[in-house]
């Protein structure tokens, strides 16, 4: 290729580009005003704020399933879990334990520490979080777990249970949302992680959701290494029609709204989800 041709490769400017626009809308600057308030909050003001917010959706209501305390210790190492991670392109039969899943659970966003005794009014969890603000909540399909009946449920990371949202087998529903329908059949539980806007871009605009996009990341990669250390399979999932999994969660999409989901269960014979894939003409959407 010619030197004066790399320039028809770079990206140019499109005013009409809402990926253009989000990035830039979410620079931070040290001379622009905040684009919410007259000045830049103060940490009285965050604090203030947090605690009007709910640290995690409450279902006082709705039955609780108390998850295993003793967790599978790890026998593999970082650097090994690291150097094989893969995205799974099939899932076995078999099932997971509830003490697998729970351990995906604590480890990606879970509690690591309190913050009795400070200000502070939330506790740490074990990943980067924009201003520790967590704005993350996470709902799991168990199709074949373990010690729990098939049906939706959502996690809360301080008390380390499940809300029963719903009971049921609802995978083939859930799994007619995915680009990858057959893999979401395949899997033995779903989780779905979704976001409550107003935890982050309270304090950071548009720069909150940025952080939101980004502590998904962080939390999937938890999720991800953790499940193949003991021996699952796992798939991050990006290929999913928004919409129908907001109304299959029974939110809102807009205050909250699912930004990414992943898959666990059983190794199962590769290669069957890549033909799958390459027949809907969406390639990468795993």
């Amino acid at each position: 290729m010619a030197l004066e041709d790399i320039d028809d490769l770079m990206l140019k400017s499109d005013k009409d580009a809402v990926w253009e626009l989000f990035h830039e809308n979410s620079k931070t600057s040290f001379v622009e005003p905040h684009p919410l308030y007259k000045r830049w909050p103060s940490n009285e003001f965050v604090v203030a704020w947090m605690r009007l917010l709910q640290r995690v959706k409450p279902y006082r209501d709705l039955p609780k399933v108390a998850l295993p305390q003793q967790l599978p210790a790890s026998r593999r190492s970082l650097d090994d879990v690291v150097r094989q991670r893969h995205g799974a392109q099939a899932f076995g039969p078999g099932p997971v334990g509830v003490e697998q899943l729970a351990k995906v659970l604590w480890m990606s966003y879970g509690v690591s520490r309190d913050n009795e005794g400070t200000a502070y009014p939330r506790p740490f969890r074990m990943i980067p979080s924009g201003g520790a603000l967590y704005p993350l909540e996470l709902y799991i399909h168990a199709s074949r777990v373990e010690g729990l009946a098939p049906g939706l449920y959502h996690y809360d990371p301080e008390a380390h249970e499940l809300d029963v949202l719903r009971q049921g087998d609802e995978s083939e529903a859930l799994a007619r949302c995915l680009v990858q329908a057959d893999l979401g059949r395949s899997a033995a539980a779903v989780v779905l992680i979704t976001a409550v806007f107003a935890r982050s871009v309270f304090k950071y605009a548009d720069r909150g959701y940025r952080f939101i996009l980004l502590e998904a990341g962080h939390l999937a990669q938890n999720a991800t290494l953790i499940g193949q250390e003991m021996g699952l399979a796992t798939a991050p999932i990006g290929g999913y029609a928004d919409r129908d999994v907001d109304r299959y969660l029974g939110i809102d999409g807009l205050n909250e709204s699912a930004i990414y989901l992943f898959l666990l269960g059983q190794p199962g014979e590769e290669g069957a989800a890549e033909g799958n894939a390459a027949q809907a003409g969406i390639p990468g959407l795993v």
